[in-house]
């Protein structure tokens, strides 16, 4: 049995997708996935599923939905437990998971072994079922604060991820080929410092020092009117450092045939 919740919430034995129920109830499932085995309370669910104003009857619908469960996925993936539920599903049945277990195998990778980290980032991220560094839409189609928190907390999870591995990547030499991997990156969310310094660095590395300060100057605008902020202090001086040409940002060229 294999679960997914980083670009819908679904349940597969096999290739065969598994009915996992209206939205409420894959709200009930993908709590108890990423709860990794941990038994969630009646009444933590109830406050999850429901907030403030619960159903009279949500003891009972909790009930029915581990009876739909259990039908579907198998009476031992779901087992009583006496004040609430859990899904006994291993880590590497579950994909958000795995995304986590490969980022945390890479990050101690990062700056030392770039190559292996970008390797196993690379890996993660294609847990999220998307092309490239795109990120799917976690737990989607469920709603309520609950969902909400948990789809912002593994956005930002990815977006993460996806600058590591970028940066691991600039340092590697692969500068040109990178360019409109950080750019859809920089487009897809909320401006990006961080991200944005990564492509002024690529343009530059690549011999587009015009294009290097243009990003600075569209990065600056997006902050002033999404954010109502300036540049911080870091984008700033290598915004200098470009107009400067300074000869420490320069790094190799692309090596031959090189590959993400």
């Amino acid at each position: 049995m294999e679960f997914r919740l980083l670009n819908g919430v679904e349940a597969y034995r096999g290739a065969t997708r598994v009915y996992v129920g209206d939205r409420k109830q894959r709200l009930f499932l993908a709590l108890l996935l990423l709860a990794e085995s941990r038994p969630v309370t009646m009444e933590e669910l109830i406050d999850k599923i429901w907030g403030e104003s619960p159903i009279v009857s949500a003891r009972k619908v909790l009930q029915h939905y581990a009876s739909e469960l259990r039908s579907e996925l198998g009476r031992d993936m779901l087992p009583k437990y006496e004040s609430g539920y859990r899904v006994l599903a291993a880590r590497g049945q579950v994909d958000a998971h795995r995304f986590r277990a490969l980022v945390k195998e890479a990050r101690p990778l990062l700056g030392r072994d770039d190559e292996q980290a970008v390797r196993l980032l690379r890996q993660a991220l294609r847990e999220w079922g998307t092309d490239g560094l795109m990120a799917g839409e976690p737990l989607d189609g469920l709603r309520g604060q609950c969902a909400v928190k948990h789809r912002a907390k593994l956005r930002a999870e990815h977006r993460a991820t996806t600058t590591d591995c970028l940066e691991a990547e600039l340092r590697l030499g692969l500068h040109t080929r990178l360019i409109p991997e950080i750019a859809d990156a920089l487009d897809d969310g909320p401006p990006d410092e961080r991200l944005g310094g990564l492509l002024m660095l690529a343009y530059y590395r690549a011999g587009r020092q015009a294009d290097a300060l243009a990003a600075f100057a569209g990065l600056r605008q997006r902050l002033a009117d999404e954010l109502d902020t300036t540049p911080g202090k870091e984008l700033v001086r290598l915004h200098h450092r470009i107009l400067q040409q300074d000869p420490e940002l320069d790094l190799h060229a692309d090596p031959p045939g090189s590959t993400p």
